[in-house]
């Protein structure tokens, strides 16, 4: 007769789970019940004394320090050892060395060498990270050529410039990755645009159906530095950025009345180092207004606007509102008159040259519908001054004249200038705004 036994077992063949003891086991084909009555073994299997999971854990540990250094056949005598005193598989003791978080000193001097030392590199690629304003690495490693030969600071050598030259994109993104892990996301502004209804069927709807093949066609659009709310009076930039070859200018305004938005784009037309030929702005009436339309048509510029509530018509400007002017000024308010000029010496002087000689930009190339899915492909980053020297439409005047602006500039002396006009400039910002506070 059978005892009875509280455990349940796998039939064999039949793969269906029984609890064996008397009544049951009675019922069972012979040839089985025959197995079962003359091998009590099969019924009944001792507990197994194992090592429990933080023993384990801490054996391993102790076993790392000597397995990742050990030579092969020293690291097979190891795993031996290991799966006699563990009672666990060899192939589960590799798994949990080369898996484990808990486990210490692991891979001790395995793989390849280290190609790119991170206690070296890591501090220069942050500063010049930082230095570049903080763009990608595609567009970092484009900008090498261009900063690298006038880097001088951080006691920085030739062995260091020869490692940075030679890294790829890819490696440069997980360095720039590990700094920026620290960093706090932007923040959004509010649009003071107001429609300018009586103009509008003066200025015809630009919706970049026409593909850009030279410098001169151009957007402009303006951001308020309003802070929180848009009540009184407050400075506005304007950004007009050149659709073919991204340079990109900006000038600082205390209001947008026609007459002073006018006199920004004439000072902006004579600083840019092209023919302007057609500008499209958006339907705000800062610039579908009686002075800014009759300077266009008395310089015979082609006048467009883009259509109302389709931000994606004028998406080139857009887009440098954010990387030419929030990332510069952010989103504070700036009511006091006299920022103006100091703005617009930070404008001139250091930011625009800095972002237009020094800083590459990508170029949408093409693209491709892939069912649902839309495909872009970049051209290869590189800054708006290249992309103007290698262009026909300008003149070789006009190239000497920009080389040659480009030669007496330092792209550090740019950068340490332009930190100190913002720390001065947020210094009377701060100031202001306590005053202000003080006297409610």
């Amino acid at each position: 007769m059978l005892e009875r036994i509280d455990s349940y077992y796998l039939l064999p063949r039949l793969g269906n789970l029984i609890v064996i003891f008397e009544l049951v086991a009675s019922k069972l084909p012979s040839w089985l019940k025959w197995n079962y009555s003359n091998n009590p073994n099969n019924l009944i299997q001792p507990r197994k004394e194992e090592m429990s999971y933080s023993t384990a854990i801490e054996y391993f540990k102790a076993l790392a320090k000597i397995y990742f250094i050990s030579t092969k056949e020293k690291k097979t005598q190891l795993l031996d050892h290991a799966a006699l005193i563990s009672s666990r598989h060899r192939k589960t003791i590799i798994r949990i060395l080369n898996s484990t978080s808990a486990i210490e000193n692991k891979k001790i001097n395995c793989g390849a060498k280290v190609k790119y030392p991170e206690e070296l590199l890591l501090p220069h690629i942050q500063y010049l990270w930082i230095s570049m304003e903080r763009i990608s690495p595609k567009r970092m490693k484009a900008a090498f050529p261009d900063w690298l030969p006038k880097y001088r600071e951080n006691n920085v050598d030739n062995h260091i410039k020869f490692l940075l030259q030679k890294m790829s994109a890819s490696t440069l993104a997980r360095f720039v990755k590990k700094i920026k892990k620290n960093e706090s996301p932007a923040m959004k502004g509010l649009t003071s645009t107001s429609p300018a209804r009586y103009m509008k069927n003066k200025v015809p709807i630009n919706t970049l159906d026409s593909v850009i093949t030279e410098p001169g066609f151009v957007q402009s659009d303006t951001v308020a530095h309003c802070g929180d709310h848009l009540e009184g009076v407050f400075i506005n930039s304007i950004t007009l950025t050149d659709i073919f070859s991204t340079w990109t200018v900006n000038r600082a305004l205390y209001t947008k009345k026609g007459a002073e938005v006018r006199d920004a784009l004439v000072n902006i037309k004579k600083s840019i180092p092209y023919t302007l030929k057609a500008i499209n702005t958006d339907s705000g009436s800062e610039f579908l207004n009686t002075p800014v339309f009759n300077m266009f048509q008395e310089k015979k510029i082609k006048f467009t606007r883009s259509r109302p509530y389709k931000k994606n018509d004028n998406c080139y400007v857009e887009q440098k509102n954010f990387t030419h002017v929030r990332e510069l000024f952010g989103y504070q308010r700036f009511e006091k008159k006299e920022l103006v000029e100091l703005m617009n010496e930070i404008y001139v002087d250091y930011w625009n040259p800095l972002q237009n000689f020094f800083l590459p930009t990508f170029k949408l190339k093409e693209k491709i519908r892939i069912g649902a899915r839309i495909k872009k492909v970049y051209d290869k980053p590189i800054t708006p001054y290249q992309r103007l020297m290698e262009s026909s439409s300008l003149s070789e005047e006009q190239k000497i004249k920009l080389s040659e602006e480009k030669r007496i500039l330092n792209p550090f002396e740019l950068k340490k200038g332009l930190e100190e006009k913002l720390t001065n400039f947020f210094k009377i910002v701060n100031e202001y705004n306590r005053n202000q506070e003080q006297s409610k």
